[in-house]
């Protein structure tokens, strides 16, 4: 699904930075009920590179929500997978708000 072409810049997160996800997508931010972490690789205006364990919903176009750091959650979608071995993943996710 990905094109191979970067449509914004990519930084460093904070050190230690973390995102939550939660494979629910939700209206209301109050129903935001994390049950992945994930370690923040890079960052950029419309998403982020992440690093977390292997859970049956991470795929491809898969969509949930995420909170990265301190920002509120928001919806996205899983734009790529890469297995780095059996159980650890590093996914590209795009926002959709």
């Amino acid at each position: 699904m990905s094109t191979g072409v970067r449509r914004s810049l990519r930084f460093p997160p904070d050190e230690g930075a973390v995102a939550w996800l939660d494979p629910s997508v939700h209206e209301d931010n109050r129903d935001f009920k994390p049950t992945i972490a994930a370690l923040v690789t890079d960052e950029a205006l419309k998403g982020c590179g992440l690093i977390t364990l292997v859970h049956d919903w991470l795929r491809e176009g898969a969509e949930c929500m995420v909170q990265v750091g301190d920002l509120a959650p928001l919806r996205a979608q899983i734009r790529w997978v890469k297995d780095l071995n059996d159980n650890v993943l590093k996914i590209g996710v795009v926002f959709l708000e």
